[in-house]
């Protein structure tokens, strides 16, 4: 009971880096570093899938402390390693994680990766239009403005990867 109201009583505090989940979910599908048990993208017997379901903008909220921003995958903001930038306001930060979200679907995509997306419960354009690009075609793009709909579109995505291999 203690943890359960200790839990209920955090309160959701930060920014979505959808960038992070992206790059992860392709080192788990690629026979590379750190993850070596990947198909290679040459594999015919192997149909590799990534599902990237974001309930948020994508997003590094720029702070007006010293540090210009919370830590994130890039370290600080004054640590200029998001394109240099040093400094910025949230929508320029916002602008240049989606850049950066995009090349890695693009590669992924390169790497014989079908890539489906889902947005969730969230109503923002660019997020929309930022998971159309990503995916690998645009049926392979599923808003969901209610929760209640995942099982549906988990179902439709299990059809379209699920293939029938008869062997003798």
């Amino acid at each position: 009971a203690k943890v359960k109201a200790m839990v209920n009583a955090l309160v959701a505090n930060g920014s979505t880096n959808t960038l992070t989940g992206v790059t992860w979910g392709w080192r788990v599908l690629s026979p590379g570093e750190p993850f070596t048990e990947g198909a290679a993208k040459t594999a015919k017997d192997t149909v590799k899938a990534m599902v990237f379901l974001t309930d948020g903008a994508n997003a590094i909220n720029a702070l007006s402390n010293n540090l210009k921003s919370a830590y994130t995958s890039f370290g600080y903001l004054v640590d200029g390693r998001l394109n240099g930038m040093t400094a910025g306001t949230s929508d320029m930060l916002g602008q240049a994680i989606d850049a950066k979200t995009l090349t890695a679907c693009g590669n992924i995509k390169k790497d014989a990766i079908e890539v489906f997306t889902i947005r969730l419960e969230m109503p923002d354009v660019e997020t929309g239009t930022l998971l159309q690009n990503c995916a690998s075609k645009p049926e392979n793009y599923f808003d969901a403005p209610s929760r209640t709909q995942l099982d549906g579109i988990f179902k439709s995505i299990k059809k379209e990867i699920m293939r029938v291999r008869l062997t003798s």
